[in-house]
């Protein structure tokens, strides 16, 4: 019976693999070793594990993958479990829909059931194992249809990890707000003005900051952005 250990065991094979955001991968092609984008890799990794058709429009040979329809496919499958149950099941998949925490970009990845994940991450690091999943914003997990998981450990709520700076309404201000600003326009990347403000601009001026330095795109400052700015985390205030 096919388990979710088995797609944990065969994206494992693809670390250190490219990552291009938007890319498009032949999903019948056993073979590929490469570039990836997030939603791609995971829905190749899906086919190859267990012969599952997932989130791939319109077809497997002229489709694409992408988060909004592992989300959406997920809801309709009845396939949705939550991101606690998800990050402690080796082989369940974490989901952040486009859009949801004020974040245009979303995001896919495969848990590995003790608090970490293995996923298409970014152009610097490509396909790569992360840490902390928990402090990370997901807003569903996935578990496929047919696929036996092991029994979850993780009963503790999730709740969107504290400290990311991010564009939601009513804006956030303040004076690390202001520094993070200051820090874009010293890294060769204009935040408009510097009013403390953080919100479509500021947004904006991170996602280019991080396409420039291959980090994860999502116009969100958190450790890893903060840390290439050279702003210490947490963002004081």
């Amino acid at each position: 019976m096919a388990t979710g250990q088995n797609i944990v065991d065969l994206a494992m094979q693809h670390v250190g693999e490219r990552y291009i955001l938007g890319t498009r991968v032949p999903m019948t092609n056993a073979n590929w070793r490469g570039p990836w984008d997030c939603a791609e890799f995971i829905s190749w990794c899906t086919y190859h594990a267990y012969g599952l058709i997932f989130a791939v429009r319109p077809n497997l040979q002229t489709g694409e993958s992408y988060s909004g329809w592992w989300y959406a496919d997920a809801i309709a499958a009845n396939a949705d479990t939550t991101v606690a149950k998800a990050i402690a099941t080796p082989g369940a998949i974490l989901v952040r829909k486009p859009g949801a925490f004020g974040v245009k970009i979303g995001h896919v990845a495969i848990s590995r059931g003790d608090g970490t994940t293995v996923e298409a991450h970014s152009s610097a690091v490509g396909v790569a194992v992360r840490q902390n999943a928990a402090g990370r914003q997901w807003s569903i997990g996935v578990r496929l249809p047919g696929v036996s998981y092991s029994a979850t450990l993780g009963t503790t709520p999730y709740s969107e990890p504290a400290g990311l700076l991010q564009a939601k309404k009513p804006w956030t201000k303040g004076k690390h707000v202001e520094a993070v600003q200051r820090a874009l326009g010293a890294a060769g990347i204009d935040p408009g003005e510097i009013d403390g403000q953080y919100g479509p601009t500021s947004q904006a001026a991170v996602a280019a900051f991080q396409a420039r330095e291959g980090l994860a795109v999502d116009g969100v400052v958190g450790p890893d952005t903060a840390l290439a700015l050279g702003l210490s985390w947490p963002l004081p205030g």
